[in-house]
């Protein structure tokens, strides 16, 4: 081989490199090999990873699905956009973190379990586009970017117990336990999709049953007979202590009349028919800040991880090259 051949095919090799990563850069190539590739236009670039449309719209489904919606509120897109911008930045700076084969293997394990079975559990992948082998790298690139973000955001959500005192004091008036009652009771169900002429016959065995505790038959011996309730009729009809907010309106109302001790006659509510005792009352009273100490302290972690985490998005849009495509940007 000549020289002059060599240093022909040292040029060509350069100029491929350097094509090749003029093109793992370029946004308009990266959303012109999109495109051809059935990805959809790209969205946006971190470091040399893109972020499609086909990837925005699997987020966004996923987001919906784990709220329950159809629709996203407006706006949800360019937010799951750049949740997506900061994951993929973590993910990029986390590659440092180390997982156990396990703790992917318990993830994979928690998705398999949503399927009945394995032949559902591949056709869910492969119409996703995954294998296993994929599924196992996603989930350990994500169990990573997890970790990392857990240790940054860590020193910031350290909670002082001044910082638990001020806030009850500060809202008192939320920490009051209401009212609560307790009562037995003995129940016939008959919620409003009943058909009437079986809604007519509970009525009549609902004042006939009150007939026989008035003429000194056990109330609980008939709970324990009669009554459709389940979970109570074990325990003599026994519903424990409640508050308005636990009881339909009408049940609790009626109960909050009664005397201790005391027996309603026949009652009517939109679950059916009841004769309720009165057991207790307990009065509506101030918690002491020992008794939701830690419910301050989850409330308050939760508000500054939020804090944090949108705070850490920031950053790392602004710590990691993030050029956006905003020419082929279709929100």
């Amino acid at each position: 081989m000549n020289w002059k051949f060599a240093a022909a095919i040292l040029v060509a090799v350069i100029a491929g490199i350097g094509f090749g990563q003029l093109a793992c850069h370029s946004v308009t190539c990266r959303d012109a090999i999109g495109r051809i590739c059935g990805r959809g236009h790209l969205l946006a670039l971190v470091q040399s990873r893109g972020i499609y449309e086909a990837d925005l719209d699997r987020a966004v489904a996923e987001f919906r699905f784990r709220r329950g919606e159809l629709d996203s509120e407006p706006g949800s897109k360019e937010s799951i956009l750049s949740k997506l911008i900061a994951l993929i930045a973590a993910q990029d700076l986390a590659t440092g973190e180390k997982i156990a084969a396990s703790d992917v293997e318990h993830e994979v394990s928690l998705l398999r379990s949503q399927f009945r079975d394995g032949k559902t559990w591949l056709a869910v992948l492969r119409m996703n586009g995954l294998s296993q082998r994929s599924l196992r790298k996603m989930l350990r690139d994500d169990l990573r970017a997890r970790k990392w973000v857990d240790r940054q955001v860590a020193p910031q959500l350290v909670i002082t117990p001044q910082e638990r005192r001020q806030f009850y004091d500060l809202h008192a008036e939320t920490f009051v336990l209401p009212v609560r009652l307790r009562a037995s009771h003995l129940f016939l169900a008959a919620p409003p999709e009943t058909a009437p002429e079986i809604v007519d016959l509970k009525s009549e065995k609902i004042k006939a049953l009150a007939k026989h505790i008035k003429a000194g038959e056990s109330f609980s011996e008939l709970i324990g007979w009669e009554s459709e309730d389940e979970a109570s009729k074990t325990r003599g009809g026994d519903l424990g202590y409640f508050s308005a907010y636990r009881m339909p309106p009408d049940f609790f109302q009626v109960t909050a009349q009664l005397r201790l001790e005391e027996m309603s006659a026949p009652v009517k509510t939109s679950l059916g028919f009841h004769i309720i005792q009165a057991t207790d009352l307990r009065p509506a009273r101030q918690m002491t800040f020992e008794e939701v100490g830690q419910e301050i302290w989850a409330k308050l972690e939760r508000e500054k991880r939020q804090a944090a985490l949108e705070k850490l998005d920031l950053d790392l849009s602004k710590r990691v090259r993030v050029v956006t495509a905003s020419f082929a940007r279709r929100l």
